[in-house]
């Protein structure tokens, strides 16, 4: 089925007319609204708005963007319990990860972070924030001994 993206996803833009499977066309896009059937009368109905979705694409995407970068240059702290040698009593989770970015006036969805190793140590750790349009950031995590 050939389709007109009206949002980008994964590997298509905005106003791509791709041939995709039925069964992905119907069940997927097309009910959340991510493309529609690429009929001549539909893509000529569309044009103008294409090309104000592009721009709206744009804007967002250098807007993450630069989110992306605020979050990669900062080292965001969590505390948690640990023991003597230096190990958790349990683990930073990453509802903890975006308690932290949130007291950096940061707003991330706690589904939104992927911890790509668990935390179970003091130090420095690393987690990916996924903000969305194919945009990931690097974020670095201090945890500290709690008081």
């Amino acid at each position: 089925m050939k389709v007109l993206f009206l949002q980008s996803l994964e590997h298509n833009k905005v106003g791509d007319i791709k041939e995709v499977p039925d069964g992905y066309a119907r069940n997927f896009l097309l009910r959340k609204g991510f493309a529609v059937i690429a009929t001549e009368d539909k893509v000529k109905e569309l044009e103008g708005r294409i090309d104000k979705m592009k721009k709206d694409e744009e804007k967002i995407l250098a807007d993450l963007t630069k989110q992306a970068d605020v979050i990669e240059a900062g080292t965001y702290k969590v505390t948690a319990q640990a023991g003597d040698e230096e190990k958790l009593f349990g683990a930073v989770t990453n509802r903890d990860l975006a308690e932290a970015l949130a007291a950096a006036k940061i707003v991330v969805d706690k589904h939104d972070i992927e911890i790509i190793e668990p935390i179970h140590t003091l130090g420095e750790h690393e987690a990916l924030v996924k903000l969305g349009h194919g945009i990931h950031a690097k974020m670095t995590v201090l945890v500290e001994r709690a008081a």
